[in-house]
């Protein structure tokens, strides 16, 4: 299980790491990849550019992970098998992440005869070609 703070859950961050990201296809997945402070901006209105703060103050964001299992990868009994083990897979590279990264794992059709460490390894594989490692 990933962390909440690891958890992607805006729909912002989805749209920035797959439209504004870079991405690399595996086997059985798809891995898109974007800075957060690069991709989506903050308003003024949530303390983005509008708002003077210090050095001091700046907290570096936790790398976040968000999942895309879509029907095309089959039923909803089968999508959540895959689901679970590409959430396994990311709990097992977060801490590597570079800080503020977000990263979109889409669940290609081959991922259903895939298990756990094979999608870990080609995980492991995009984010290191990506630079996200």
């Amino acid at each position: 299980m990933l962390p909440a703070r690891h958890r992607m859950s805006s729909s912002r961050d989805f749209a920035a790491a797959v439209k504004g990201g870079r991405r690399v296809g595996r086997r059985s997945i798809v891995v898109h990849v974007a800075n957060a402070t690069n991709a989506s901006p903050v308003p003024a209105s949530e303390g983005g550019p509008g708002l003077v703060v210090s050095v001091a103050d700046v907290v570096t964001p936790a790398p976040r992970v968000g999942l895309v299992v879509s029907k095309a990868v089959g039923d909803a009994v089968t999508r959540h098998a895959v689901a679970r083990k590409l959430r396994a897979a990311a709990a097992s590279v977060t801490g590597e992440l570079n800080d503020g990264a977000l990263v979109v794992i889409r669940a290609l059709r081959a991922s259903v005869d895939d298990d756990a460490n094979e999608l870990a390894a080609q995980l492991r594989s995009g984010l290191t070609k990506l630079g996200a490692l």
